[in-house]
């Protein structure tokens, strides 16, 4: 695009940094799925639904849900106010040496480590083996215990059957009704209600808690009891300590059948334990049973405590594979979890020479323990196999929750940071005796040798470091780095789902938890653009996305200053609960600013997101002046107004003898991606350069979006001279041949779709493979990539000769009969993939094409016998 040229980026929106339907996320009340906290969302009316189309949608919340986040250094409490879904066709699976494994879209960031130590967010599709990612040491634990509000059977205690008596009296006096229009509310009979009040029947526990409701008070009752005839069973308040170890307890050892609850051990002291807990709990009496064909127990035949222990995650049928965690304990202080792990530990762990083991066939047990260790900051492998999660501890960190290892110091390989001599030498500002002389090892400036998370935060403390070292030992207090195993990419179609944070844009998740990323065209030719002043107008956009703008536009570094873009940008801010008129003036405004630079002697470049809503602005101002409407209910001006907007962009000589320039960009919305709406059809005649925002490009997550054959520029001919004369002499001519691959990669997709790629002939086979590169290696861009963030016009050429050349080579093999599948696996196409990402690109392509000519030459040679 030309400078003072117009250019129209139509598309749907969404970009979506999304994670599986089936991932866990981390709230103020426990672990909650991702797809089901939107099911619940959705059906909320108070929440408001902000953008829709057929494939996407993002919810605004009414009241922010409560979750985790990471902040750069510690993990703290966030809110999420908004709620998205998508879909993609591909996903990223990653596995790292603790044993987490997880699935993601491919623009899904993590953070890592880079070559500085610092932390930094890179797309999943760009993480390999061996790379060190953050994963959460430490999660903020609660301070207070939970309340425990299990209601079921009958109230049992006169206390509370007084106390069901007068809440009667005081929600009939609250609301003014008689006693039979509140038994209505309850749901039961006046006469029902009767025997409750004058306290000759046991109310039911369901009833007694609508009662509380009604009246705003807590449903606390201190015994219940399941039949009329039944012995009473007392109800802890709290979930402290000693309810905790039983629950612990319970969960490894203990079994329901029908009614009756039994705890089986062979240690007797556990057994006098659980009979101890189960007296002081509940007030009941247990019996111990020694029989002879099975193991001794301790049983109790009572339905209001298998309720109990039902209601608290215990499974009634194949308990040991469908058993869960509360989050009531999720959410307790560190003594109660401490307490619960020991009971576990006790009975169904195995405490090795090397390492604690705890084994379990349930998949919410295993989920729940990795939740409950990481709110304690204790470190774990985990593995499943043969039907069972294995859970491994180190001596270290086992004894954070009991003294199950004597030695003083334990070696944890899982909790490293990666080092060497150079990056000792470049962050430890002090000589190596100064760290001799604290007792600290010096051995790292001679030789390689990775430190402890511990050794890491003693020497920042205690030495004189760089500001990257001691910014990443603050940050090791709530996380650790995680070694990548394995990245996979997978083909699938599939919902996805995502949160939207403020400031941090990152929220704790998984199966085993984790960080995850949440929610750049207009961002990027911000950055790039060569523009002196650049002008942004959010026209009757989401006040979170206005809120993105604000906080990030700051952060974005400029590239020929190195100062922040702010300096050279302005904002102008219009959200979607502003009135319609106030679109219209803020489109007016952004074009009148750009032109009082442009007259200063400047190159303006001014974006616009969205002109489709200002269009909407209009159609509503226009009907309420009941002028005639034309297509669609849009005014019969829109394509005037349209055209008196961008043909204020241009080139001109201004009165000082200066050439300056203002250079519009709009970004047009049509409901469901429809090029055909008037607003998108009234633009495209105006405008010069068209981008098209393609979605199935953006579900595939090919960025940017940009549909290469429906996309144009009026500008080609004037840029190709001008591109011959300053670039290569065949710029051009290596364009048009890109183009008309792309072309015939399109036709012959459609004949791949009805027979398949092996019925094509081999020499159509190579187009598919060469477009592919095309696509993939030169025309995918990541934003977020130092370097491929932005590309000079010799690199872009020399990326494409490379490619193309390959493309030459190939023809060549073919001719002398090899086939395409034997191209295919040369090792030259990881390279010419890898030529985006290099700084210094000019001796590496042309190693590059060194090796096509002789990785091709040898298949030529072997085909000729040769």
């Amino acid at each position: 695009m030309a400078k003072g040229g117009t250019a129209c980026i139509p598309g749907p929106f969404g970009a979506g940094k999304c994670v599986m339907p089936d991932t866990p996320v981390l709230t103020a009340d426990g672990i909650r799925n991702i797809e089901d906290l939107y099911k619940e969302i959705e059906k909320n009316a108070e929440n408001e639904v902000v953008e829709e189309n057929e494939y996407e949608k993002m919810i605004r919340l009414k009241e922010p849900i409560q979750i985790f986040t990471f902040d750069g250094t510690t993990i703290k409490e966030g809110l999420a106010t908004h709620i998205y879904k998508g879909f993609t066709t591909e996903v990223v699976r990653i596995k790292t040496r603790s044993g987490r494994e997880f699935e993601l879209t491919p623009l899904h960031k993590l953070f890592v480590l880079d070559e500085n130590l610092e932390i930094k967010e890179v797309p999943a599709k760009n993480l390999c083996k061996g790379m060190f990612v953050a994963m959460p040491r430490k999660l903020p634990a609660n301070k207070e215990y939970q309340k425990i509000e299990f209601i079921s059977g009958r109230i049992a205690s006169g206390k509370d059957k007084k106390r069901f008596k007068e809440l009667c009296d005081f929600v009939c006096k609250k609301k003014n009704i008689s006693k039979k229009e509140l038994s209505k509310l309850l749901g039961i009979s006046y006469h029902k209600l009767t025997g409750f009040y004058l306290m000759k029947n046991n109310p039911n526990a369901d009833v007694f808690l609508k009662l509380c409701r009604l009246a705003e008070v807590e449903s606390k009752v201190e015994l219940l009891k399941a039949e009329r005839q039944s012995k009473a069973m007392r109800i802890p308040g709290i979930l402290d300590e000693k309810l905790a170890k039983f629950l612990g307890m319970m969960l490894a050892d203990g079994s329901i059948v029908g009614n009756r609850v039994a705890f089986f051990n062979k240690d007797s002291k556990l057994r006098r334990k659980v009979k101890m807990l189960m007296k002081e709990l509940f007030n009941i009496d247990a019996k111990e049973i020694k029989p002879k064909n099975r193991v001794e127990s301790i049983e109790t035949n009572n339905k209001m405590l298998k309720d109990f222990l039902v209601w608290f995650g215990f499974a009634e049928r194949k308990k040991s594979k469908y058993s869960r965690i509360h989050n009531l304990l999720i959410n307790s202080p560190e003594s109660v979890i401490r307490s619960f792990l020991k009971g576990y530990i006790a009975c169904d762990g195995y405490i090795g020479r090397t390492e604690l083991e705890i084994s379990t066939a349930s998949h919410g047990i295993a989920q729940g323990i990795g939740y409950l260790l990481c709110r304690l900051g204790i470190l774990f492998r985990i593995r499943k196999g043969e039907g069972r999660y294995r859970i491994f501890i180190p001596p270290k960190e086992a004894n954070k929750i009991e003294n199950y290892y004597e030695r003083e110091y334990y070696y944890c390989a899982a909790d490293i940071v990666p080092m060497n001599p150079e990056l000792f030498r470049r962050f430890i500002l002090d000589k190596p005796f100064a760290l001799e002389q604290k007792s600290l090892s010096s051995a790292g400036f001679y030789k390689k040798q990775n430190l402890t998370s511990e050794m890491f935060v003693k020497i920042a403390k205690s030495c004189n470091v760089a500001q990257n070292f001691a910014l990443l030992a603050q940050a090791l207090e709530s996380i650790f780095l995680d070694e990548i195993k394995s990245v996979e990419i997978i083909n699938k179609e599939t919902a996805v789902y995502d949160l939207t944070v403020s400031d941090t844009h990152n929220f704790v998740g998984g199966f085993i938890p984790c960080i995850f990323h949440n929610t750049v065209s207009q961002h990027q030719l911000a950055k790039w653009s060569d523009a002196d002043i650049v002008v942004f107008i959010g026209c009757g956009e989401r006040g979170n996305e206005m809120t993105e703008v604000l906080i990030e536009f700051p952060e974005l570094k400029d590239p020929r200053t190195g100062k922040p873009l702010m300096e050279r940008t302005c904002l102008i801010a219009n959200t979607s609960n502003m009135p319609v008129a106030a679109r219209e003036a803020s489109i007016y405004t952004g074009i009148t600013i750009a032109e009082y630079y442009r007259d200063m002697g400047y190159d303006v470049a001014l974006m616009a997101d969205s002109t489709s809503r200002w269009a909407e602005a209009m159609r509503e101002i226009s009907a309420r002046l009941e002028e005639m409407p034309g297509e669609e209910g849009y005014p019969a001006y829109l394509a005037s107004r349209l055209a008196a907007f961008y043909e204020r962009a241009g080139r001109v000589k201004t009165l000082n003898g200066k050439i300056a320039s203002v250079s519009v960009i709009g970004a047009v919305s049509p409901p469901g991606g429809d090029f055909s709406e008037p607003v998108t059809q009234n633009t495209l005649r105006i405008t010069k350069v068209f981008w098209a925002l393609d979605a199935p490009l953006a579900y595939r997550r090919h960025f940017p979006a940009i549909n290469w054959l429906t996309s144009y520029s009026l500008y080609a001919k004037e840029l190709d001279k001008w591109l011959d004369e300053n670039v290569a002499k065949d710029f051009s001519e290596k364009r048009k041949e890109a183009m008309a691959l792309l072309q015939k990669e399109a036709e012959l997709q459609e004949i791949v779709q009805l027979v398949g790629p092996d019925a094509l002939p081999e020499e159509e086979k190579l187009i598919l493979h060469v477009t592919k590169s095309i696509r993939e290696d030169f025309l995918q861009q990541n934003a977020f990539h130092e370097v491929d963030s932005y590309c000079s016009l010799k690199k872009q050429y020399a990326m494409l000769n490379t490619i193309l050349y390959f493309y030459a080579k190939g023809k060549e093999a073919l001719a002398n009969g090899v086939r395409v599948n034997e191209l295919k696996a040369l090792e030259v196409n990881e390279k010419i993939a890898r030529m985006k990402y290099q700084k210094d690109y000019e001796g590496y392509i042309k190693s590059v094409v060194a090796e096509i000519d002789k990785e091709i030459g040898r298949l030529i040679a072997m085909r000729r016998g040769e």
